[in-house]
């Protein structure tokens, strides 16, 4: 198990803020000594799962469902609190001004704990030392989807109407630098053409903006468009997995449809204040592998087209290790505008 990384704040607390902190982990339910733990006692009251999303998103989604499962787990309420902004960077805030007792937590995709460095300005807050993920728990399978209006029926009869008049059409993302704008800047850099940005205030958002035609093309979470593909109100022309997806076996992958497959996981992971005390970082670890595994999760994770993952503390840490130069590559090789209006 990978020790959560102390920040300064933390390792320099005088005694009368250690004071306070055991005062606030003993009323948790939780014996400091310091930061010790008395097992039995953790959840004693309901806790706040923080999506940094409006309502409607994978992220709010696929966290409703944990949270459910772990309020069926422990008998303790685990509250989904949708607090968007900056493309994640309000809700992360929330969490990791929280106190470290275990009772405020992110459920967040990748945009603003490995992205968010990318942009200028950059995030409040440092989600290496700030945060610790405590379990990977699954991924989003995405779509690239057009408005059925747009004339055009594969991929690349839309990259060729988009290479006729540069920039008339308009691509929709839930945020500038979210991981889905990401993936659409490059895939219309691989693709050769230029398209008119408008970011939204989520994916929920975004959507609608796709079914009223203000913008003609996004790159969204399966479960989030597919009831509109399937009442024929939205097109969609790929997956950006390098498989078909069961849920859409006619709609072929990126490499099918022409271009390169991207490899690129848009993962869902929880993570606690790096201050939160060891215990209670293992006894989440513990139970998000439990659910990721757990036979009516996966189903119903299946049925609404994510991916179940099973990564611990550690090999999550690992993970994003490795993804955090990636995306810095790749947004410089499709040359995204890092600065933020």
């Amino acid at each position: 198990m990978i020790e959560p990384p102390m920040t300064a704040q933390y390792k320099t607390l005088d005694s009368r803020r250690r004071h306070v902190l055991k005062a606030g982990l003993a009323a948790a339910g939780l014996d400091a000594a310091p930061y010790g733990f008395t097992q039995g006692k953790y959840p004693s009251r309901p806790m706040r799962m923080i999506v940094p999303s409006p309502p409607g998103g994978g992220p709010d989604i696929v966290g409703r469902l944990v949270a459910q499962h772990l309020t069926q787990r422990w008998g303790q309420q685990v509250l989904i609190e949708n607090i968007g902004g900056a493309s994640g960077q309000v809700g992360i805030q929330t969490v990791v001004r929280a106190a470290p007792d275990g009772y405020t937590l992110a459920f967040t995709p990748p945009t603003p704990i490995t992205i968010a460095d990318n942009f200028e300005p950059r995030p409040p807050y440092n989600a290496q030392r700030d945060l610790v993920g405590t379990a990977l728990i699954g991924r989003n399978p995405a779509l690239i989807v057009i408005n059925s209006s747009v004339k055009a029926t594969t991929l690349r009869e839309f990259i060729a109407l988009a290479k006729v008049e540069p920039k008339k059409l308009n691509m929709g993302s839930p945020g500038l630098g979210n991981a889905l704008h990401l993936i659409a800047e490059i895939v219309s850099a691989q693709a050769g053409i230029q398209m008119t940005h408008v970011p939204y205030k989520g994916s929920g958002p975004a959507v609608v903006g796709l079914l009223g035609n203000d913008v003609q093309f996004l790159v969204q979470s399966a479960e989030a468009v597919k009831q509109h593909v399937q009442s024929g109100r939205l097109r969609a022309l790929a997956t950006l997995e390098s498989t078909r997806l069961d849920a859409f076996p006619n709609v072929p992958t990126l490499a099918e449809a022409g271009l390169t497959n991207l490899n690129i996981m848009n993962w869902y992971g929880v993570f606690l204040p790096s201050a939160t005390p060891k215990e209670i970082v293992e006894i989440w670890e513990k139970e998000l592998l439990s659910i990721a595994k757990d036979p009516a999760f996966i189903k119903r994770m299946h049925e609404m087209s994510f991916d179940p993952v099973a990564f611990g503390t550690q090999e999550f840490a690992r993970m994003m290790a490795a993804e955090r130069p990636q995306w810095t590559a790749a947004i410089k090789a499709a040359g995204i505008d890092t600065k933020k209006n």
